[in-house]
């Protein structure tokens, strides 16, 4: 069943991005229009395939996509870094209804967590809200041997940051079961946009869980 109640009157709000205020994988999808725009790191191909490995081992997650993206970003300069995130922001649809105007009514309280590196997450609310939300944290790059890697991977368990859970959160919303200990951080939980099988699994662990449909 859908709630189709508005977001708490008072309090902090934790919202992951990808998928949840905006839809679709902007990291994923970053990651192909780089590669599209560059070719040779195919070259790379059995170590961007060995990341991918890698990267289905829930503990070594952060160890899988740093070989992904420093196979794809080997030799792009700073610049050149930041002009392809521009770039990609120009194809991006924006943010689902609901989400805009959550953010435009309640962005004051708002800290978005997304495991997407922070300057793509931060680029794409700039292009959508007048004012960016109270805190963007993402995934934090930087140049390890001639190509980016994570540094900080914010992914699952990890934005829950020291501070994050001394917050008291009113509401948490996700459209992910990896971000299961986010939500279970919120009085309220909002899971956006779930098939029916990841709600059943996601209630197993949050039963108080609400389920949003949202759209462009």
């Amino acid at each position: 069943m859908t709630s189709t109640r508005g977001a708490p009157g008072s309090g902090w709000i934790l919202a992951d991005f990808d998928d949840t205020l905006a839809p679709g994988d902007s990291h994923a999808g970053l990651l192909r229009f780089i590669l599209r725009r560059r070719l040779w790191p195919l070259l790379l191909l059995p170590v961007i395939a060995l990341g991918g490995l890698v990267y289905l081992v829930p503990s070594l997650r952060r160890q899988g996509i740093s070989l992904i993206w420093w196979a794809i970003t080997l030799g792009l300069s700073p610049l050149g870094w930041r002009q392809l995130v521009r770039a990609y922001c120009h194809t991006r649809p924006g943010l689902f209804r609901e989400a805009r105007a959550l953010l435009l009514a309640e962005g004051h309280r708002c800290w978005v967590l997304s495991a997407s590196p922070r300057a793509l997450v931060r680029a794409q609310l700039h292009r959508q809200l007048p004012r960016l939300p109270h805190r963007i944290i993402g995934s934090r790059m930087h140049y390890r041997l001639g190509g980016l890697v994570p540094r900080f991977y914010c992914h699952g368990r990890h934005k829950i940051l020291p501070g994050i859970r001394a917050l008291g959160a009113t509401l948490a919303l996700s459209d992910s079961l990896h971000d299961l200990p986010l939500l279970a951080l919120g009085e309220e939980a909002w899971l956006i946009n779930p098939s029916a099988r990841r709600l059943q699994q996601a209630r197993v662990s949050l039963p108080h869980l609400e389920v949003k449909n949202w759209r462009l």
